[in-house]
């Protein structure tokens, strides 16, 4: 896992599947992406330009969390887990991206989990960009920092990796790139 500290199922689910999941996202509510600042959601175009939907469908949910739980187990980080929040459908158009960012830090004040793993599948490969890239270990004088996981661009992959890693989408260039991405909690670390 050094220095790249993520598990990949490269083209792990079939086409059918992720077709399913796009159906299925046809009827949700399509809205803005945001991004959690300082206690409150906000729209920075700068940081985040793409659409968002919410599927809360316990056949996808339950399938999340075996890879989640088998990448934990896989990789050794072994973190006490069982909360998962609403699977978050993203579609990015041409010229929209997520900046670096962490999936981390959205807790509020009451909350007695926090986020620990991220999963996200690639739900299709008609686009070009749109390149998922991660920060690996290590010290901020490394000269390569991160890399664009390739195997990400193919229909059906999954990415699981610690929540509190620095990640990117790249702007899409041609075509719509469209994932699903999952978060899951557990106790704060010790």
């Amino acid at each position: 896992m050094f220095p790249y500290p993520f598990k990949i199922f490269e083209e792990e689910l079939p086409e059918d599947f992720c077709k399913h999941v796009l159906a299925l996202a046809e009827s949700a509510q399509n809205e803005e992406a945001s991004v959690y600042v300082e206690g409150f959601s906000e729209y920075q175009k700068e940081t985040r330009n793409n659409k968002v939907a919410w599927l809360n469908n316990p056949d996808i949910i339950e399938l999340l969390q075996i890879y989640t739980m088998k990448a934990n187990e896989d990789c050794n980080w072994n973190f006490d887990i069982g909360v998962y929040e609403t699977p978050q459908l993203s579609t990015y158009a041409e010229g929209q991206f997520y900046d670096w960012h962490v999936d981390t830090g959205v807790e509020q004040d009451y909350d007695t989990v926090v986020r620990k793993l991220t999963i996200t599948i690639n739900l299709n490969d008609s686009y070009e960009g749109g390149n998922f890239q991660i920060e690996r270990w290590g010290s901020p004088k490394i000269k390569k920092r991160y890399i664009s996981v390739k195997g990400m661009k193919r229909t059906g992959s999954i990415l699981v990796f610690p929540s509190f890693l620095h990640h990117r989408v790249t702007p899409v260039i041609k075509g719509y790139k469209k994932s699903l991405t999952c978060w899951f909690r557990g106790p704060q670390f010790r």
